[in-house]
């Protein structure tokens, strides 16, 4: 039996509309075929300089067309991708790089810069092609792949080799490598396919960066027969212009980015008629924000859950039932919840420390099983034991599911702050604060306390332009939670520190009060 893999489905597209656009960016177009044939090249290319399946390779590059045919074939070639941000450090990119043992890296013009570092630090490497521009030590794509012919290839890996090694977040201590098949892929884009339904092919404007969750969404979408529109850079002026321009369909953005298109002037003269679908991940939008975000662009709201140890999506709420839950108050719930379980996981339960599964209402651990879950974390085979107990896969995550099988994310189990014997979960908590019109962002976290053990601690980014007190801010949770969960004090700070996907990182934020102690609880 053959495993069914991206490049089957992308194929698949390429052989029925070889002459639809694919991918755009600032550079120009490329039609399903040139991305077939460039790809099909570039892949032969690196087999024949002795890039063998399962070899890991990487990504440094803005959100790019060219980014994306050199990941289709490195897929094809039968790589591992090896995901790093562009926004991180380049010692941090090292590092994971390192642990990964990247043999191939395929690098954007813009960061040739950063080549002579990464060969002098990345012992692994074995192979530098830069996506669209010869060197004087590096040859591009075209360049390298003269000589190949695009004859089909697509080396199909076992089902224990890996062919994703993908980077965690990170947002509560050091990042992770994950070891994955290369089903994962395979079975994220399908996941999509199933969830997102338009009347047409859709076309994307790939904002968020490809190399991670934004990246899912990218290939899902050529695997629908859409067109991707590149966005190297954020720009918000040109995000609104190129709604209208290319028409967009589909967009992907973590919360924060929403919130800020959602405050810019230009967001209430876009014509938004084209979108279908704008997707959030990566945090939970408070109730509030979803209903103005439904007034704004129109009833295309939809949210989705997965993790790089899980992949994605795990979850889905569609836009219909966001819709249905605005104009429903006895669905209201809902807008709080991550969606219902998405047909490509096997398996997805609450469950109790003993790993019992529990009945709905209850709160435990979010657990899942299916063909995207991780192999193994990179030479920490402690760490992925102790997540992979009870024969589940225990995304760290604590939530519940309601009667008709939403999902309600309540926090990460790592993030509960224990004050005074009381649980809280910080991330009702900032959804409470996130309803005041001067708050941009918040955190909320746990600090020592004598009194308490730990005392709840806001740390809010206000608006540009406006303003709040400490006192009123702990006014509105004690009005909405009480006096237990309302911080006991609050911070404001001019930008929340935030990882390369837009995830606020609380572990920089904890540090200051919890250093030098031997215990963080």
């Amino acid at each position: 039996m053959t495993n069914l893999t991206y490049t089957d489905l992308f194929d698949r597209v390429a052989r029925a509309t070889p002459n639809r656009v694919a991918l755009s960016d600032d550079a120009g177009e490329y039609t399903y075929a040139q991305v077939q044939s460039i790809a099909n090249r570039f892949a032969n290319a690196l087999i024949a300089r002795g890039f063998g399946p399962a070899a890991p390779f990487a990504l440094l590059t803005p959100n790019t067309n060219l980014g994306v045919i050199a990941f289709i074939a490195g897929q094809r070639a039968g790589g591992a991708w090896e995901n790093i941000n562009l926004r991180n450090s380049l010692a941090a990119n090292i590092e994971i790089l390192s642990r990964g043992g990247c043999q191939a890296l395929f690098f954007h013009s813009s960061c040739a810069g950063m080549l002579p570092e990464i060969r002098a630090k990345l012992k692994s490497l074995r192979l530098a092609v830069c996506l669209d521009h010869d060197g004087e030590d590096f040859l591009s794509i075209e360049t390298f792949s003269r000589d190949a012919t695009d004859r089909p290839v697509n080396v199909r890996l076992g089902a224990s080799q890996n062919g994703v090694l993908g980077s965690t977040g990170g947002t509560t201590g050091l990042a992770k490598v994950t070891q994955s098949g290369q089903a994962f892929l395979a079975m994220s884009a399908l996941g999509f396919m199933l969830e997102i339904r338009c009347d047409a092919p859709p076309v994307n404007l790939a904002i968020a960066p490809i190399t991670h969750a934004g990246g899912l969404v990218c290939l899902a979408t050529l695997a629908m027969g859409g067109t991707a529109v590149m966005m190297a850079t954020p720009n918000l002026d040109k995000v609104f212009a190129n709604i209208e321009k290319h028409r967009v369909s589909l967009m992907f953005l973590p919360p924060t980015l929403i919130y800020t298109l959602m405050k810019h002037p230009k967001c209430r003269e876009t014509d938004f008629s084209s979108l279908r679908y704008l997707m959030s991940a990566a945090a939970p939008i408070t109730p509030d924000r979803i209903r103005e975000a439904h007034q704004l662009f129109g009833p295309v709201i939809c949210q989705s859950y997965g993790q790089t140890e899980c992949g994605m999506p795990l979850t889905f709420i569609s836009p219909a039932e966001v819709t249905e839950a605005i104009g429903n108050p006895a669905h209201a719930q809902r807008l709080k919840s991550a969606g219902r379980q998405s047909p490509v996981v096997a398996a997805l339960e609450i469950v109790n420390e003993a790993g019992e599964v529990l009945p709905p209402g209850e709160i435990g651990e979010i657990v899942m099983n299916g063909p995207m879950v991780m192999f193994s974390y990179v030479n920490d085979l402690q760490a992925a034991t102790e997540i992979k107990k009870y024969g589940w896969q225990h995304t760290g995550d604590v939530g519940y599911r309601d009667e008709d099988g939403y999902i309600y994310i309540c926090d990460r189990t790592r993030d509960l702050i224990i004050t005074g014997g009381f649980n809280v979960f910080p991330l009702e908590v900032e959804q409470v604060m996130l309803t005041h019109p001067a708050i941009q962002d918040c955190a909320v976290i746990g600090v020592p306390d004598e009194k308490w053990g730990e005392a709840v601690k806001a740390v809010v980014e206000l608006v540009p332009g406006r303003q709040a007190t400490e006192a009123e801010l702990v006014a509105l949770c004690k009005e909405a939670l009480g006096s237990v969960k309302a911080p006991k004090s609050v911070e404001f700070i001019a930008t929340l520190p935030k990882s390369a996907v837009g995830k606020v990182l609380k572990r920089e934020l904890r540090l200051p009060y919890w250093q030098g102690r031997t215990s963080t609880i």
